[in-house]
């Protein structure tokens, strides 16, 4: 089930103190480590699970298709890989580069029926 309390921070630039002494190589890690668990935070799994999380994104479809500007967002970033598969578009919104956005998206729309247009504008911005 989609977890749309899940705050996302892996990509906030204060994960970080400014005193850490960590290298760019350990903050990319820390980053990724943390974007794989937010994943499994907002998709409700406790481990990976390749057929979990298609089935996760099959439901979250199921909730989201009627959303014209979510659909025109899957449909765009599933064309860049040559597909028209708006489940594929929808499972690479949450790829690293656009979780963040996405999931506030998604969020707000399951919440609320709509999705406030400057947050719509950020994922757009993007893809």
């Amino acid at each position: 089930m989609y977890n749309t309390k899940v705050v996302c921070t892996y990509n906030l630039s204060d994960v970080f103190n400014p005193s850490d002494v960590i290298s760019d190589e350990d903050k990319d890690f820390i980053r990724d480590s943390l974007y794989r668990q937010e994943l499994l935070d907002v998709l409700g799994m406790d481990e990976f699970n390749e057929n979990e999380m298609n089935r996760a994104i099959h439901e979250l479809y199921e909730k989201v298709k009627n959303n014209t500007e979510l659909v025109s967002c899957m449909t765009k970033i599933a064309g860049r890989f040559l597909s028209e598969d708006l489940e594929l578009g929808l499972m690479i919104l949450f790829a690293y580069d656009y979780m963040y956005l996405t999931h506030t998206c998604v969020s707000e729309y399951l919440e609320t029926g709509q999705i406030l247009e400057k947050n719509m504008m950020n994922l757009k911005s993007i893809i």
